[in-house]
């Protein structure tokens, strides 16, 4: 599928030079320099490019900019989003949406799906956003979910709708408002007031019928699923990850593994809920519920990991205490739980790609695709946290632009 592409002809041709840049293909780092010509990567003899802005990178690492397959980037991560979301105008939800657009950018996020949001704001935010309206990450947006009557999400992130039929009706809905992605909703989940996550929602038949209508439009779809009846129902019907993936057992592990269903666990969000808390002015029954799902989701990852079920990262930021521009910290999860550093980090760029089906335009630093690059001061494979430590982001590049950078440069 082709995304909303951000316009690069304003971009002056770029050089990067002296700088250890990642191979995707060996997750590895090898001495090279990159060329950002018409918002796109060059690098056969990137080293002499007359007229280019060349920017010293010497000492530095450069990967792909950064992918965050699951966001709400009209959420601010404060524990009382939910209720003041539902009573604030929308332009003003809209003007508040753009910082946590920019700050997911400046944090080195050049492209994310986002999963939901009301008033299908996200389809809008990634139409401006294209259009050089507003500065953020490439958006694939979904619009609005899909979920069942009174089911997770319902009344603010997700349309309502029942049985096939209207499940179909309600995925095309999202597709003629512009959605360049499809979210389902298989199961219950935390934040939606007497909703049980360990219960399913949708049945396989419904669900099969919103994953036909997106993917005859070639758009990837993802499944919000914590229970282990829904996530089944999910994998069958054929979506292309699950969301969350709570209770995994092994059966739904193996399917996974089969079909190439991928993972996008979103680990943060129920760790912040139950360890920030009351104390943080989160709502107990949120709390109780993070606490519930918290155990049995580490322990799916590390058995889904283990299994060798494909993993793309994902932070379903805006949840509380899950803020904008700290989406890095998703990756120091993963790697708690037993995920080596580079694999990570493919999570977050090659993997995530491959999952949003944009492979040939972003993800890695390969000849031809989106000139999307994040310069560090630190090794990642050594040390994943550098990439939650603003100071060593020294700078961030979208389409061939400078987004943010404090290296010095010279004309050549």
């Amino acid at each position: 599928m082709t995304t909303a592409t951000l316009n690069p002809t304003a971009a002056s041709p770029l050089l990067f030079s002296g700088a250890m840049v990642f191979d995707s293909s060996e997750r590895s780092f090898r001495r090279a320099d990159i060329a950002a010509i018409d918002g796109h990567i060059q690098l056969e003899n990137a080293g002499s490019m007359p007229g280019a802005r060349r920017i010293d990178c010497s000492g530095k690492f450069i990967i792909p900019g950064l992918i965050d397959c699951h966001v709400h980037l009209t959420g601010s991560g404060d524990p009382a989003e939910l209720n003041a979301a539902r009573t604030t105008p929308l332009a003003q939800r809209a003007w508040r949406a753009e910082t946590y657009a920019r700050a997911t950018l400046h944090a080195g996020f050049t492209t994310v799906r986002d999963l939901g949001a009301a008033d299908r704001l996200n389809i809008e935010m990634a139409h401006a956003v294209a259009a050089g309206l507003i500065e953020g990450p490439r958006i694939l947006a979904a619009g609005l979910g899909v979920t069942m009557t009174g089911g997770h999400g319902h009344g603010f992130l997700a349309t309502e709708a029942d049985g096939a039929d209207a499940v179909r009706k309600a995925v095309r809905e999202q597709l003629r408002a512009g959605a360049t992605a499809i979210k389902l909703f298989a199961s219950g989940g935390v934040m939606t007031p007497g909703v049980d996550p360990r219960s399913p929602s949708f049945t396989e038949e419904e669900l099969r019928a919103g994953v036909e209508e997106a993917h005859k439009a070639f758009r990837p779809v993802g499944a919000h699923a914590q229970a282990t009846d829904g996530i089944k129902n999910a994998i069958r019907a054929g979506v292309d990850s699950i969301e969350h993936g709570v209770w995994l057992d092994d059966e739904a592990i193996e399917m996974m593994r089969e079909r190439g269903t991928y993972l996008v666990a979103t680990l943060t969000a129920p760790y912040q809920i139950a360890h920030r808390g009351l104390e943080a002015g989160i709502p107990s029954y949120m709390v109780d519920k993070g606490w519930q799902v918290l155990e049995s989701h580490q322990d799916s990852f590390r058995r889904a990991l283990q299994a060798g079920v494909r993993i793309a990262m994902g932070t379903d930021q805006g949840t509380p205490a899950n803020k904008p521009g700290e989406n890095a910290q998703e990756l120091l999860q993963m790697t708690a739980l037993g995920m080596s550093s580079g694999a990570a980090l493919m999570a977050a760029t090659a993997w995530a790609a491959g999952l949003l089906r944009i492979e040939g335009e972003a993800g890695s630093i390969s000849g031809g695709l989106a000139a999307d690059l994040v310069v560090l001061d630190g090794d990642p494979l050594e040390n994943i946290g550098v990439l939650t430590n603003q100071r060593a982001i020294r700078a961030v590049i979208q389409a061939g632009r400078i987004v943010r950078s404090d290296l010095p440069e010279n004309e050549d």
